[in-house]
């Protein structure tokens, strides 16, 4: 009969006490920052032990002893730009290989043939199921690997200041290893677990069916079963449009971190930066290391409230609360309509109306006339720097409301700023392909001829307001939108069919330096074999692009 092992039975007699036999293969130093190769090893297999690959850096005056431990997602390796940045900041930082055997790749982690499925590119069932028990997995192996990481990071500086962070699959990680050995902190970054729920809306009303290899997976693998479990406080960082990430799930996580530690935790997300997490987050991210890695005096507040509520002039508003014990900077609230997928939905900054106390404002919520459900967000910045949110409110929407709009073809003019649209492939711009410590690779608006405004971003643009239904295109509607190049240029434009993810494209050629109008018919995009767009649905994403530097204004629906 299969195992069903939870966190505790797990972990518990996990044998971390083999000798790491440590080894610094190459160093070099660059700008001030020295980055070691090293290896060390890992647990005992019946074929003998992991051999571990990781890159060590610091910075070659002063080296702190606080280190942050990086597990990048299971399909990347030790990126330096990553650890840069942690040293930039005034850490030492470990990323450590555990994807294992890679094609190109000639420094990774050695997994003994016994447990060739640790490799990423071997994984199968290994990863996404639970056929046995949890220590016959690949999740089992690369925890294992966090914690001989931690081991040698502790033998290394000889210090006790360690963190734990990581992206997606390694976020899932540094959950784990926050319950499996003593950390000073863990940030798991779009990892909130749920992974056994993957694909399904929370918002549905029937729970999927399980069997018992869910449960074990579940029990076992999944993070919200080692929240309670955590020795530290977390820093959750969401971005809100990753397709392998469930924000909608991310707080049930969250309120379950084990209750010792939940007052020290906090969540942060990320509304404008697609797949990526931006400026707000990162400097979350590194006040919250300054707190308890070098145990500073960090101010970190209360999650705000947002209640959803009708105002005396029969306005839909978000009323929204927020810790009093700091000074306020700034307070903004976001708006999504109706969309269950959390991946597609798009987050309008909505206005603000009244200041209620030093501790209570109150904003729009000026939704369209058919919809039935809101998703409200909040973000609250204090005069520290430290910039807390708040749960997201759902509610049902029915009635009438004096603020509510109708239909809007127009999808974005140069009116709107940089809302409407984020960058379109935050994993070339961002730092480890997720971090945006400013914004300078995000969208901005530029002026061209005719002092025409448009907005522009190097790594492209995409919309989700499509999928908003005052913005959703209606039955025949041709794409019109206003193009600028500084060149002679390609310009691409694609839309992504979600319900079947194909892409369909069209490439204008535009003159550069005068602004070109552009209407396409849906016929006008094409797929990879040649088919035409069938029509411009609600279901869909648009992305341009352009190699050259370009702006855009006046897109909407004819």
């Amino acid at each position: 009969m299969a195992n069903i092992l939870t966190p505790l039975s797990l972990w518990g007699q996990f044998d971390a006490s083999l000798e790491t036999e440590a080894e610094i293969i190459s160093a070099s130093e660059t700008d001030g920052v020295v980055m070691e190769r090293v290896t060390f090893m890992g647990r005992n297999t019946d074929d003998g032990r992991v051999k571990i690959a990781a890159a060590f850096a610091y910075d070659s005056v002063s080296p702190s002893l606080e280190t942050v431990i990086v597990f990048s997602d299971s399909v990347d390796t030790i990126d330096e730009s990553v650890l840069k940045l942690f040293v930039s900041r005034g850490y030492s930082a470990l990323m450590v290989d555990y994807r294992g055997k890679w094609k190109g790749c000639s420094f990774f982690t050695e997994y003994p043939e016994c447990i060739g499925y640790a490799n990423t590119c071997m994984c199968g069932r290994y990863k996404d199921y639970v056929d046995e028990s949890a220590d016959i997995t690949s999740w089992y192996e690369w925890v294992a690997v966090g914690i001989y990481a931690c081991k040698y990071v502790r033998e290394r500086t000889g210090g006790t200041g360690i963190a734990v962070a990581g992206f997606r699959d390694g976020g899932e990680i540094a959950w784990k290893v926050g319950v499996a050995v003593n950390v000073s902190c863990i940030i798991p970054v779009c990892a909130a677990g749920w992974k056994a729920y993957s694909g399904v809306s929370k918002y549905l009303s029937e729970e999927p069916q399980m069997d018992s290899e869910r449960y074990r997976f579940i029990a076992g693998i999944d993070s919200q079963a080692y929240a309670p479990y955590v020795k530290c406080p977390v820093l959750m960082l969401c971005s809100t449009n990753d397709a392998r990430f469930d924000y909608d799930r991310a707080y049930d996580t969250f309120s379950r971190i084990n209750p010792e530690y939940l007052e020290q935790s906090a969540i942060s997300y990320s509304v404008r930066c697609n797949s990526g997490i931006g400026e707000k987050s990162v400097n979350d991210m590194f006040m919250f290391l300054d707190k308890y890695l070098k145990k500073r005096q960090v101010f970190i507040p209360k999650p705000a409230e947002v209640t959803v509520e009708v105002d005396k002039k029969a306005n839909l508003v978000a009323r929204v609360n927020f810790d009093d014990k700091g000074i306020i900077e700034t307070c903004n609230v976001y708006l999504a309509e109706d969309n269950i997928v959390s991946s597609l939905r798009e987050w309008v900054k909505c206005p603000f109306l009244e200041k209620v106390s030093s501790h209570e404002q109150v904003f729009g919520l000026n939704i369209y006339e058919k919809t039935s459900t809101v998703f409200v967000l909040c973000h609250v910045t204090y005069s520290n720097g430290f910039t807390i949110w708040s749960k997201m409110t759902v509610k049902k929407i029915s009635g009438k409301f004096r603020n509510m709009q109708t239909k809007c073809r127009v999808i974005y003019t140069n009116a709107n700023g940089t809302d409407g649209f984020c960058i379109a492939a935050p994993q070339e711009h961002g730092i480890g392909g997720i971090f945006f410590p400013d914004s300078s690779s995000l969208p901005v608006l530029v002026t061209k001829a005719k002092n025409i405004k448009g907005i522009y971003c190097e790594g492209g643009l995409t919309t989700y307001r499509m999928n908003t239904p005052k913005y959703a295109p209606v039955a025949g509607s041709m794409l019109s939108l206003d193009v600028f190049c500084d060149e002679n240029a390609e310009f691409v434009i694609t839309v992504k069919e979600l319900s079947v993810q194909e892409n369909y494209v069209y490439t204008a050629n535009i003159t550069g330096g005068v602004w070109q109008k552009l209407i396409l018919e849906c016929k006008n995009l094409k797929s990879e074999n040649g088919m035409p767009l069938a029509a411009f649905t609600p279901n869909m994403k648009l992305t341009v692009n352009c190699k050259k530097k370009f702006a855009i204004n006046n897109v909407m629906w004819l």
